[in-house]
């Protein structure tokens, strides 16, 4: 439900932005279709920011189209260094997406996640890969993560740590 809040929004905003102009394209008309056209104008990009970000009602994971993409490009979920609980993960397979973000590298790793007191699980997860760490990360070797409580799918390599051989 909250989702549709920007739409409606938007949709208002664009009905009153099309008002204005009609309103303004005469001169008897043109005193209330400045202020409709105004506020038609606020309504739409207002709308259409809140739609595309996810900044209406986002519990943790990325929302809205922007947040969708951030996780697609591996530059989401970095909240969770820090907030996350900590862990470490066996990289099994790592691969290159194609993709790049500010010319570093997005990789897509296979994950063996190690939590520690419980048995260990796979992810597949995608996340920018630093150039100065480039030829340290190599499948075998093991990384330090923090994964979200509520999902223990989602998290973020915390790449201040260095990757280390498994042993």
């Amino acid at each position: 439900m909250a989702r549709n809040v920007p739409l409606a929004g938007a949709a208002v905003g664009l009905v009153l932005l099309i008002g204005g102009v009609y309103g303004m394209s005469s001169l008897s008309t043109m005193s209330w279709g400045v202020p409709v056209f105004i506020i038609g104008l606020f309504l739409l990009i207002t709308g259409v920011i809140v739609f595309t970000t996810g900044l209406a009602g986002g519990e943790g994971a990325s929302t809205g189209v922007l947040g969708r993409m951030k996780d697609f490009m591996g530059t989401g979920n970095q909240e969770l260094i820090g907030s996350g609980v900590p862990s470490r993960a066996l990289i099994t397979a790592m691969r290159d997406t194609g993709t790049t973000v500010n010319d570093q590298v997005v990789v897509a790793f296979d994950l063996q996640v190690q939590p520690a007191g419980a048995a260990p699980y796979p992810v597949s997860h995608r996340q920018i890969l630093p150039r100065l760490l480039m030829g340290a990360v190599l499948p075998g070797r093991v990384v330090q993560i923090w994964t979200d409580p509520a999902n223990p799918q989602r998290l973020a390599i915390d790449w201040s740590a260095l990757p280390a051989q498994n042993t």
